[in-house]
């Protein structure tokens, strides 16, 4: 069973310690997402992007 982006999201933040920053922009974007949408599949795909930014993030870091 493959993971839902929710818990990927969950995953790195628990793993990883971003600054303050990194996951107050993570919040603010997911809650502006929520605000009107209605498709649960552009949700789920929008949560998947911010995944990508964070796993992104961590490898410019060199973690």
């Amino acid at each position: 069973m493959s993971e839902i982006a929710g818990m990927a999201l969950n995953r790195l933040i628990n793993d990883h310690d971003f600054p303050i920053a990194v996951k107050r922009d993570i919040l603010s974007r997911l809650q502006s997402n929520q605000l009107g949408n209605n498709d649960e599949h552009a949700k789920e795909a929008y949560v998947w992007q911010q995944v990508r930014y964070l796993e992104n993030w961590l490898k410019l870091k060199g973690e």
